[in-house]
């Protein structure tokens, strides 16, 4: 059930396409071994008002929360973030070069008895099942 919730200021589709940002994101969550392709989900949120540092309007910001269960050890998590975070790097990099971007990658643990949940999406996918198409 990974979730990563994408985080960005208003001004960031003026800087990036949010729709790519978010695709090259989710290909890389789910090329993560650690993560299971069926439970991935991403989505971007656009903050409606932001004010960053000096209140410069050329500012933004990407904060990226990979929300995940319990049961993963430090060091796989430690890697996936590091992964996860250059992916974010790389991306931003290439599409707008030099911007005055503050970029942030997270890993959240979610407690087991804290949470439920049911997903049906993997069994769609193993048996081609496309509903609505």
């Amino acid at each position: 059930m990974p979730h990563q919730i994408v985080e960005v200021s208003p001004n960031i589709g003026e800087m990036l396409d949010i729709k790519t940002l978010s695709q090259t994101l989710h290909r890389c969550a789910v090329g993560q071994d650690a993560l299971a392709i069926g439970g991935v989900r991403t989505r971007v949120y656009k903050a409606s008002h932001t004010i960053i540092a000096d209140e410069s309007s050329s500012y933004g910001f990407i904060a990226v929360y990979l929300r995940i269960a319990e049961g993963r050890s430090e060091e796989v998590r430690k890697n996936m973030g590091g992964q996860l975070m250059q992916c974010l790097v790389d991306f931003v990099d290439e599409k707008a070069g030099n911007v005055p971007l503050a970029l942030s990658y997270e890993i959240q643990e979610i407690k087991a008895d804290m949470r439920w949940n049911r997903n049906r999406i993997p069994e769609f996918m193993n048996e081609g099942i496309r509903p609505h198409e």
